[in-house]
């Protein structure tokens, strides 16, 4: 970490290597969060403040902004908890293994169709169609007319 002046400083706590963007917060550092936002009168700035000195942090450390504050003590409000919600978004259900399955004998029945076409008969994206034939089924796409077209063309001519 570099300070104002260019100097190089030395890492004091843990918690200085985690980037801003990055940082990882603990429950102990949720808890600690809320219970000093509600004996300081809802003061955030109070709890930046006590943070620092409870976490040993130093000036140009990171600590939890305003609005992570603001939505940790929303979390353990309205839901009663202070541990990290999933992520929002549907959940991922496409590689199960009755679609991978599906598509190995969609593959099976007619190899030579394109994986647009293997996603458009059974309803899945083109995307998740690729993947489950690359990652799952272990498939790598080959230009196949290409490949019948060179081969056409070096094959000898019947006499």
């Amino acid at each position: 970490m570099w300070d104002r002046v260019g100097n190089q400083r030395l890492l004091a706590s843990p918690y200085n290597a985690i980037s801003v963007a990055m940082a990882q917060w603990t429950v102990q550092h949720r808890m600690f969060a809320y219970d000093a936002y509600v004996q300081n009168g809802e003061s955030v700035t109070a709890v930046k403040r006590l943070s620092r000195v409870r976490f040993n942090l130093g000036r140009w450390d990171t600590i939890p902004s305003h609005n992570t504050i603001l939505r940790w003590i929303h979390s353990l409000r309205t839901t009663g908890s202070i541990v990290k919600k999933k992520p929002p978004g549907p959940n991922k259900t496409v590689r199960t293994p009755e679609n991978t399955e599906r598509v190995r004998q969609a593959l099976i029945r007619s190899p030579g169709r394109s994986a647009q076409r293997y996603a458009r008969d059974m309803r899945l994206s083109s995307e998740s169609v690729r993947t489950i034939l690359q990652n799952d089924l272990k498939f790598h796409f080959v230009g196949i007319p290409q490949i019948t077209s060179i081969l056409t063309i070096l094959a000898p001519c019947p006499i």
